[in-house]
């Protein structure tokens, strides 16, 4: 039998033993929390941007970002607005002398959680390797 040399396992355990950390749901479940996180905040820039000021600015200034709440095996973050006529700005609404014009929506909300969709993957991928950097070297966040 020919004998192909020696290899030392030693790195490949420890490689195995990394990955299996990383399997520590502490760090996965934190992990998830920061990058949702990060996502509604960036969505929540882009609401306001897109936000009219209006007179007073109170719609622009109102809009917040909740905590992330896990439900099951899924896990919600909430954007909102409690002005009173947000939904109106966001989805059009009848005014006028006998409410027969309509102002149309802005969708601010809209348009711009459909951009973070777009960009969902891009920004996904680059903390998959941030984290895997982390646990190759040993770190857990």
């Amino acid at each position: 039998m020919a004998k192909w040399g020696s290899f030392d396992f030693g790195e490949m355990e420890q490689l195995a033993k990394t990955f299996n950390s990383a399997l520590d749901q502490r760090v996965i479940e934190r992990w998830i929390r920061e990058f949702l996180l990060e996502m509604a905040y960036r969505a929540e820039r882009k609401i306001k941007k897109r936000t009219p000021v209006g007179e007073t600015g109170e719609l622009r200034r109102n809009w917040k970002v909740g905590s992330v709440v896990r439900k099951g095996n899924a896990y919600e973050v909430e954007i909102f607005n409690n002005t009173e006529y947000a939904i109106y700005v966001e989805n059009g609404h009848r005014a006028g002398k006998n409410l027969t014009k309509w102002v149309e929506g802005r969708f601010m909300m809209t348009i711009s959680m459909k951009e973070i969709e777009r960009e969902l993957p891009r920004f996904l991928e680059r903390k998959q390797v941030e984290l895997l950097e982390q646990l190759m070297n040993g770190r857990k966040g």
